[in-house]
């Protein structure tokens, strides 16, 4: 989005917070093509011991603390016409307080809620506190943002029973670049690498978050294979839910048509999409999924794969079944079987499910029309800045 921005006109300026610099410490700031990227140095002091040592609450005071410094110093040494802050919303909370003075619009943006992430694993009291304070903060920020933006409708329609204005909501779905993400050949020695043999393959390529359904997926596949499908499963990505995926394989054993390959290079993707021709993504039904629209779908799309998702929330905005993909009744096996059968049985569907997938991608989906929406947004903060005033 942000190069997209830079050549429609726009001069975008991007600054990372304390929590990516002590995940990174190596990171410096740099110019890439033509974007400068400046760091939020994480100090030795205190604040950087409770970031460290993740302290609670001191830790999340240090974040907002530093980070509003750091904003403050870009703006007395160089001249901005809007600041717009991505959530969590942490960050939005020190873009607020670090710009109010000097009367700046503010533009918060959400791609999911923070709040969500961990609270569907385990509703102990200290969660549901933490959900709650969580919650407070978002809706604090985002009732003094002079815009708000949202990639996903259902964050949109959440925030209006919050009695947020639907006035300075907007919505700006995610989005590719869809000359990146294109066809591709098939990678004949990654094939012949993984055994795949010219048998159609299922994948998933992402992280391993427990919403995922990535474990589920493996005991679905169990059951596929046990009806007579012939296919393989691959399974790239790394995270939360990874030992729980390699203990479904062992306990179905599934080794012989399901591979935990784990990550691998971000310039070796490309070639693992390549030789998968159904990607799968069988999402949970909690709250993160059915709010939350992920961008992994996106890029299979763009480079004209069949997808196969759950119906959650977030899926169904992607995907409009049997015309850019097909959707399966969350958590079902027997309907995931029935589904994923059909595309594994029948290329001609799968190839027309994903050329109409690309044509929508590069209509509506493209980073190069999305960035033309957020020149309403910016209009829009700088209106309700001057109303504030």
């Amino acid at each position: 989005m942000i190069a997209a921005q830079s050549r429609n006109g726009m001069e975008p300026r991007i600054l990372t917070g304390p929590l990516h610099q002590a995940d990174d410490p190596n990171e410096s700031e740099i110019s890439l093509d033509g974007i400068r990227y400046s760091r939020t140095p994480v100090s030795h002091g205190v604040l950087g011991r409770a970031i460290h040592g993740r302290w609670p609450v001191l830790r999340e005071w240090a974040v907002v603390r530093l980070l509003r410094r750091r904003i403050e110093r870009l703006l007395v040494d160089e001249p901005f016409d809007i600041i717009h802050a991505h959530s969590p919303a942490l960050c939005g909370l020190a873009a607020l307080q670090g710009v109010r003075r000097r009367g700046l619009p503010f533009v918060y943006e959400i791609r999911s809620f923070w709040e969500d992430s961990d609270l569907d694993q385990n509703k102990s009291a200290a969660k549901l506190l933490r959900y709650r304070l969580g919650k407070d903060l978002e809706t604090y920020v985002v009732r003094r943002a002079d815009a708000v933006v949202s990639i996903a409708q259902r964050i949109l329609q959440d925030l209006e029973t919050r009695g947020i204005l639907p006035a300075k909501l907007f919505h700006v779905p995610n989005g590719v670049d869809s000359t990146r993400f294109t066809f591709l050949p098939r990678d004949s020695t990654l094939d012949a690498e993984l055994g795949i043999g010219g048998i159609p393959t299922l994948g998933f390529l992402g992280t391993l978050f427990p919403w995922e359904g990535i474990a589920w997926l493996v005991r679905a596949a169990a059951e596929l294979h046990r009806r007579g499908s012939r296919f393989k499963l691959l399974i790239v990505g790394d995270g939360a839910e990874a030992s729980e995926v390699k203990r479904a394989i062992r306990e179905c054993s599934a080794e012989p048509y399901v591979s935990y390959l784990g990550r691998v290079a971000h310039d070796q993707v490309e070639r693992y999409y390549s030789v998968m021709d159904v990607l799968v993504y069988p999402r949970r039904s909690v709250r993160i999924a059915e709010f939350v629209t992920p961008l992994k779908p996106l890029e299979a799309m763009a480079q004209g794969k069949a997808v196969l998702g759950s119906g959650v929330g977030g899926l169904r905005e992607l995907i409009e079944p049997e015309v850019t993909g097909n959707l399966f009744e969350p958590g079902s096996i027997d309907d995931f079987c029935r589904q994923a059968s059909r595309l594994l049985e029948q290329p001609d569907l799968r190839r027309t499910l994903g050329e109409r997938a690309r044509q929508r991608i590069t209509a509506d989906r493209d980073w190069a029309v999305l960035a033309r929406r957020y020149e309403n947004v910016y209009e829009a903060a700088i209106r309700n800045a001057r109303a504030r005033r």
